[in-house]
């Protein structure tokens, strides 16, 4: 099975289950998130869109984790060091020292 649907796969197992501990059915569940019950079956099975996803996380009452699945890109504790206040606007290339020599612990800097 591919990594992407396996991942959506035991996402949708944790909201089920999640679901039956809360002792809700999907149908009362689609009716909270104004959703259909079907769609509740394809998101448990790991079908279903990041609309659903929050519709259905804001039902269930648990909205404000839906921002800790991708980190802050701003909480970095190298960029007080680095940054000063400016915010970050594009991503560096690769230096040939970067593809060649892999960082170990012990690595003279």
């Amino acid at each position: 099975m591919p990594k992407v649907a396996n991942l959506l796969e035991n996402l949708g197992q944790r909201i089920a289950s999640y679901r039956v501990s809360r002792n809700l059915k999907q149908a009362e569940l689609a009716s909270s998130a104004g959703l259909d019950r079907t769609t509740i079956s394809r998101l448990e099975n790991g079908k279903a869109t990041l609309d659903t996803l929050a519709r259905v996380l804001v039902a269930l009452e648990i909205e404000q984790r839906l921002p800790n699945i991708v980190p802050d890109p701003n909480l970095n504790p190298l960029d007080p060091l680095e940054a000063k206040g400016r915010q970050r606007q594009r991503v560096r290339d690769k230096t040939k020292q970067d593809e060649e020599t892999p960082w170990a612990w012990g690595d003279d800097a």
